[in-house]
């Protein structure tokens, strides 16, 4: 039979599943489980117990109980149902931690209310982007986004480092697009935050062994053409990759980690023209496989390397559950509509979901020669 712990249980789960809702979904009735009639005639005093222990966690949290009358020996009536009147009895009722995301929500919606004169729907959307936010970086969002509201003409010309408020930097304010960013925009109404971006920049090396001695090459503006003649364009995600590539003639390596990949058609536009060869190579899990697809969706037509599921059976033994940080690494909801071919996202898939036993297998763990000859 259902148990007072259930019912609390069950409670906070609807708090949490509701918690950024600006319409309330109280009150609510939880059903109980009272078991079969032969069960509930096999422990008569278990029944009543159960029963008794139910009717008095809801009185004691000022909860209505419906019966539901079932013989057990005798007809009697069973708690079927314990309704749940109100948001304030639910969050009694869920505890201390929920009670207080809770509270922390409204509190900051009634923020953004007051101070932005939105309605409550756009606000909780607000709050409910930066719920992983502190009190103090949530009050630094505010205060930046009442200043930008002020002085969009001004900030036309600016880095976010030259933005003159305490606390605020390129650093908080992160990427492009950023939650931080996406948030401000989407209170004020704008499609982004005329900032002036520190140009993106991409590194890369000839691996010909004629440019052995040449350095390695930061591109913050579009190259138009390649410094000597190159047939093989590979992108590799990860640094320590990228620096033991061996010689090879008429290629180049690139260094594309993360969203690096993004600017490659940018500032090397001549790898997309005809008869240059563009290879990815990055880590067999599901960030590598994202990453692959973004460098296709912005039109560069590559291969992929050592990113299929034979070589992730060969070297699986060899992968990690945990991230860098020390953490495990947990399942993701896949993508959809992402640049892959049919086998690479059945693997992408399967490392979002759990179906492998290692989640990750980074490039490092590839035998360097069996990469250079498979490419």
């Amino acid at each position: 039979m259902t148990t007072p712990a259930d019912i609390a249980g069950a409670i906070t789960r609807r708090v949490e599943k509701h918690l950024h809702d600006v319409q309330g979904c109280w009150p609510h009735a939880f059903p109980v489980r009272l078991g079969t009639q032969r069960e509930l005639e096999a422990d008569p005093v278990g029944t009543f117990d159960a029963d008794n222990a139910v009717r008095a966690w809801a009185e004691r949290h000022s909860c209505r109980i419906e019966t539901v009358t079932r013989r057990v020996g005798t007809p009697v009536d069973l708690v079927a149902r314990v309704v749940v009147p109100d948001e304030a009895t639910a969050l009694r009722a869920a505890g201390r931690e929920v009670r207080a995301r809770r509270e922390l929500a409204v509190a900051r919606m009634r923020m953004v209310c007051s101070r932005f004169g939105v309605d409550e729907a756009q606000a909780m959307a607000i709050v409910k982007m930066l719920s992983g936010e502190s009190d103090v970086d949530f009050e630094l969002f505010v205060h930046a986004a009442q200043w930008f509201a002020t002085h969009r003409d001004l900030i036309a010309g600016m880095t976010a480092r030259e933005v003159p408020l305490p606390g605020f930097s390129a650093k908080w304010l992160k990427a492009s697009r950023s939650v931080r960013r996406r948030a401000i925009c989407t209170l004020l109404g704008w499609s982004e935050l005329p900032l002036r971006e520190r140009p993106g920049e991409l590194r890369y090396r000839y691996l010909d062994e004629a440019c052995a001695a040449w350095p390695e090459r930061l591109a913050t503006e579009p190259v138009q053409a390649p410094e000597m003649p190159v047939d093989t364009v590979l992108v590799v995600e990860n640094k320590d990759t990228y620096q033991a590539i061996p010689a090879m003639p008429r290629a180049l390596c690139v260094f594309g980690s993360g969203a690096a990949v993004s600017r490659l058609r940018t500032l090397l536009p001549w790898c997309v023209n005809g008869g240059v060869r563009v290879v990815y190579w990055g880590d067999m899990d599901a960030d590598g496989l994202e990453i692959l697809a973004r460098l296709r969706a912005t039109g560069v037509a590559c291969a992929s390397l050592c990113m299929d599921r034979e070589t992730y059976d060969a070297y699986a033994q060899f992968g990690t559950t945990l991230s860098a940080n020390g953490s495990p690494i947990p399942r993701r909801e896949p993508k959809e509509g992402l640049c892959l071919t049919d086998e690479e996202a059945a693997l992408y898939r399967a490392l979002c979901t759990g179906a492998l036993p290692n989640p990750r297998v980074e490039q490092e763990r590839i035998p360097m020669t069996q990469a250079i000859a498979r490419l």
